[in-house]
């Protein structure tokens, strides 16, 4: 199982310390009411409650080369969850640059005015992590990545007799 929590502790630990740089505020994980009456728990909200953000470090295209969809499809929910809460400014921040230019791509002229969608990089480290985390997450649930793992066990083992 891909350890997805290094996403969740290092990653917008580091995305809410750049916040905090930006804007001069601290940044936390806070569950906010909607405007449906339901709850959302966003990844940084500034102190003041003023700055809501949603954070996303998906990989770019899948394991076969194509567009990940159900990655966009999560961005899109981010999108419509923050469409939902009152603030000031409302962003999505994406910190892999491949799936910031697909994600941007997909959705030019149809981000919900006053919502934001921008990239922040990680440092080298983190990012090289992020994208082993990614990948080992992918390999459990593509069935191409699935089957060539079988083949390539198969084979081995067809080498050892």
């Amino acid at each position: 199982m891909a350890n997805t929590s290094y996403l969740r502790k290092v990653v917008e630990r580091y995305v809410r310390s750049q916040l905090q740089e930006e804007y001069g505020q601290p940044f936390a994980s806070v569950v906010l009411p909607l405007t449906t009456g339901g709850t959302h728990e966003f990844d940084a909200v500034s102190e003041d409650g003023t700055i809501v953000v949603s954070i996303k470090s998906s990989s770019g295209l899948t394991a076969t080369g194509r567009n990940p969809s159900g990655k966009i499809k999560d961005s899109i929910a981010e999108l419509y969850f923050l469409s939902l809460v009152p603030a000031v400014e409302r962003q999505l921040i994406l910190t892999t640059p491949a799936f910031f230019d697909i994600f941007m791509k997909v959705m030019k002229n149809k981000i919900a005015p006053g919502i934001s969608v921008r990239r922040i990089p990680l440092p080298v480290d983190i990012q090289l992590e992020v994208d082993k985390i990614v990948a080992g997450a992918s390999a459990e649930v593509s069935p191409v990545v699935r089957i060539q793992a079988v083949a390539a066990e198969v084979e081995a083992k067809a080498d050892e007799s």
